[in-house]
């Protein structure tokens, strides 16, 4: 079975069903998960043998299930069964946002453009990673300034880990840096002047 990542409450996965040949309570089955355990967010119906979730799914902490199901008559005398192997594969959902590490501090930082604010899914009043660099003032375009670094928990293969950055571009201001979208690492893209400005901040 396959199924998505989040909470569920008794949500139907499918049916496991066996036969017996006997006849009366010698074909009479009962399904259950072995071992059995309150911490699995399984569960199957002893009787009819539809299998469900019910609990929270989360792919970053298990990202299958392999359980098994065990089907028994109810003999009088002798009880036999037999079982199968259940696998639950847990797809990723993008529910974790990137992270920034390797940074040399945080601040508080305010927003004031409400438009680049929903463009980019920020907080209007933040702490935030800072990473800190010193520059000349007449180092040549294409310079490195510093590299920024961030992951994601959330599984690669289907994109939703996968990480690319970028700089909001500001209204009525020079672009005078650029970041590689894959690397992180940002570098000069005009000339500085630290008569004009000494210090600038790139979010």
């Amino acid at each position: 079975f396959n199924i998505e990542e989040t909470q569920y409450t008794k949500r139907v996965l499918g049916k496991v069903d066996a036969t017996d040949a006997d006849f009366g309570q010698n074909a009479n089955l009962t399904y259950f998960i072995q071992p059995s355990s309150q911490d699995l967010p399984f569960e199957i119906s002893p009787w009819s043998g539809v299998f469900s979730v019910n609990g929270e799914l989360d792919r970053e902490k298990e990202d299958k299930y392999v359980l098994t199901v065990v089907a028994r008559d109810n003999g009088p005398e002798k009880k036999l069964s037999s079982s199968v192997s259940v696998e639950v594969q847990v797809l990723d959902v993008n529910d974790n946002p990137p992270q920034f590490f390797k940074y040399d501090g945080l601040i508080k930082w305010t927003h004031s453009d409400t438009e680049d604010l929903s463009n980019h899914n920020l907080n209007s009043d933040m702490m935030i990673p800072l990473y800190k660099a010193t520059l000349q003032e007449n180092a040549p375009i294409g310079t490195t300034v510093t590299r920024v670094y961030a992951n994601d928990s959330d599984f690669i293969g289907n994109g939703n880990g996968l990480i690319l950055y970028s700089l909001p571009q500001r209204k009525n201001q020079l672009n005078l840096f650029s970041i590689d979208s894959k690397e992180g690492v940002i570098t000069t893209s005009g000339r500085l002047d630290y008569e004009n400005q000494s210090v600038y901040n790139i979010t």
